[in-house]
């Protein structure tokens, strides 16, 4: 008996190195066949997505908002024509700043304005990139100078909203207001950091980490969109670009392939 057993070794042995072989091919296969799905639309095929899908597209105008045509979604997506690299910029790619030059940057920015400390803070615990978060608190509140960025009294209390989370366009203040609320941003500080927060844990750690992609979602066009204004991963790039000239810092980790071949 013992004999036997000694001499099913060598199979049992081949048996393992067979199953261990088989695992790791599963593995890599499995890595592969992600890699492959993250860029399964071509440019005009995620157009066409975009175009027809339920999610709002508007272009902001001296009148107002308008509809968005294909044509315009099509310039706005189209990464060739891009007035800056900056909305393709990885938004963890952190700015070696510190909370005085972030000051630097918020000057003359209303509310905003020497709250450097706390941006510095939020780079600090959610990996986000000081100057993106600037830049983003910038648009959202018109510098600094919005109605939501000033504060909303909801009953006795007044709440702060820096980045547009939940303020739908027709209904921005109440919208917008409401979501602080519930989230408890009474204060500049805490809208700061709970801002970055909600970006970090439902857009950032879940893929969409550059603006573009936060923007248009290449990977499941016209799902899961920050925003409705078409340029606005473009405009929040343009502040970021300035910000990083001002500094005369360099950024490294621009993202552009985003599509397949047609």
């Amino acid at each position: 008996m013992k004999q036997k057993t000694k001499q099913d070794i060598p199979v049992l042995i081949l048996l393992g190195a067979m199953v261990v072989f088989f695992i790791t091919f599963l593995a890599s296969e499995t890595t592969l066949i992600d890699k492959e799905e993250k860029y399964t639309h071509s440019f005009e095929a995620a157009v066409d997505a975009q175009a027809k899908s339920s999610t709002q597209d508007v272009k902001l105008e001296d009148s107002g908002a308008a509809e968005a045509e294909e044509e315009d979604i099509r310039n706005a997506m189209d990464i060739g024509r891009s007035s800056t690299d900056f909305q393709f910029l990885k938004l963890d790619e952190t700015a070696d700043l510190t909370p005085a030059q972030l000051n630097e940057s918020l000057e003359g920015k209303g509310i905003l304005e020497g709250r450097g400390e706390t941006f510095h803070a939020a780079q600090e615990q959610y990996g986000l990139n000081a100057l993106y978060l600037i830049s983003h608190a910038q648009i959202e509140t018109g510098n600094g100078r919005s109605s939501l960025a000033g504060g909303i009294e909801v009953g006795e209390t007044t709440y702060y909203n820096f980045f547009g989370i939940g303020a739908f366009d027709k209904k921005a203040v109440s919208k917008g207001s409401g979501y602080a609320a519930e989230s408890g941003w009474t204060t500049p500080e805490k809208a700061i950091m709970g801002g970055a927060r909600f970006i970090s844990e439902n857009y950032v750690s879940k893929g969409q980490d550059t603006l573009y992609k936060m923007r248009w979602n290449p990977e499941n066009p016209g799902k899961h969109l920050y925003a409705t204004d078409i340029h606005w991963a473009v405009k929040i790039g343009n502040i970021m670009e300035s910000h990083y000239s001002k500094h005369g810092l360099t950024a490294d980790e621009f993202r552009k392939d985003y599509y397949t071949e047609e």
